[in-house]
């Protein structure tokens, strides 16, 4: 009886850490610092490169509100939609005409060089999660995509 104690014990110990190292947590969005970007939108970071650059972001456009035309620098960047739907268009200038909507799920990859477009929410609240790709590139079967 004593050994079987000890080695329930011995398993327990071994258990217990990797049970508590492999707990997910769910990130409460509200509790998060968000900063006010492109006077349309709220940005909170959610991860850091070794250099403190963001790597994974969030932003928040409310309904109604309008991203002017803007180039994105510093990188790839893959944008996916959470929540709302996105109105987007590419280039400097805005052309009504020429934007699309997209719906949750919904992948958009920024092109490093250039990438100028502009965003908007105009029928409902969006989320979309940011995550930048500086020094890596994308998997060949969606680099295929790009071309």
């Amino acid at each position: 009886m004593r050994h079987r104690t000890v080695l329930l014990a011995a398993l327990a110990s071994l258990i217990v850490p990797g049970m508590a190292a492999a707990d997910s947590t769910l990130l409460e969005l509200e509790r998060l610092n968000y900063e006010t970007v492109y006077v349309a939108a709220r940005r909170t970071v959610l991860a850091l490169d070794s250099e403190g650059r963001p790597l994974t972001a969030l932003l928040r456009i409310a309904k109604g509100q309008f991203l002017p035309p803007h180039g994105a620098e510093g990188g790839l960047r893959v944008l996916t939609v959470l929540s709302g739907t996105l109105s987007w268009g590419d280039g400097a200038k805005v052309d009504l005409a020429a934007e699309r909507t997209f719906g949750p799920g919904s992948v958009i990859v920024v092109p490093a060089a250039g990438g100028g477009h502009w965003a908007a929410a105009r029928q409902d609240d969006v989320l979309l999660q940011i995550v930048m790709v500086r020094q890596g590139k994308l998997a060949p079967e969606a680099a295929a995509q790009l071309e």
